[in-house]
């Protein structure tokens, strides 16, 4: 088995569209499989690393198979998450327990009320799909069925604390939310671990579907 360093095959991820640091990020990610610790040095298997490439190509067509909105969330590497009451950690880690990896990107969203108002509607009427990426690699798909109640207080709590600390005269008024996550549709087979560039940006992005209805042309929602 071929190995090689952190550095080597981050090199070998830095495709167009792909920098240095979100390469670096995918590979935290263990979008490569988890390396191999030798002396403070991170080794990652080579074949590993260019099936990950491999999977890169063609770039994501989850657009292209719905007409819904869909939530791209831009997450980092897995870290601990000492304060929350209710995971050890966020961010995206792919070898993770599927439940722990829901968990880590569902929460904390903070939202404008037009946008909490549709994810709060549309997800529990027919659902949002949720696009987890780090990197720009697509490491989690899922539907939003709604606003996680049971954590509405913790969420406020972070929203005061967001907004206390804003600069005077701000008007800075977004909510933190948690999400409730299903699993995905047909809309998500095969594109783990494409390429989905959303362009610059925050945290979060709100695409919309491209899927058409062949007999009237318009957006078609299902998915």
């Amino acid at each position: 088995m071929e190995l090689w360093t952190e550095r080597q095959a981050t090199r070998h991820l830095m495709v167009p569209g792909v920098g240095r640091d979100a390469a670096r990020s995918a590979l935290k990610a263990n979008v490569a499989g988890r390396p191999l610790s030798a002396g403070g040095t991170l080794l990652y298997d080579a074949r590993a690393v260019c099936a990950v490439l491999d999977r890169m190509d063609p770039p994501c067509e989850i657009r292209q198979r719905t007409g819904r909105p869909i939530f791209v969330a831009r997450v980092a590497p897995r870290t601990p998450d000492p304060a929350s009451s209710w995971r050890t950690w966020r961010g995206a880690d792919v070898l993770a327990p599927r439940p722990q990896q829901l968990d880590a990107v569902r929460g904390w969203w903070h939202l404008g009320f037009r946008l909490e108002a549709l994810l709060r509607g549309v997800g529990q009427y027919k659902g949002v799909p949720f696009v987890a990426t780090c990197g720009g690699i697509v490491v989690l798909g899922a539907e939003i069925r709604g606003i996680d109640a049971a954590l509405a207080d913790e969420g406020a709590a972070l929203s005061e604390a967001r907004i206390a600390s804003s600069p005077p005269g701000s008007d800075y008024t977004r909510r933190a939310y948690a999400f409730v996550l299903g699993e995905a549709g047909a809309w998500f087979d095969g594109q783990r671990g494409r390429r989905f560039t959303t362009g610059a940006g925050g945290p979060f992005r709100l695409l919309h579907g491209r899927k058409r209805d062949a007999s009237t042309g318009r957006p078609r929602m299902e998915a």
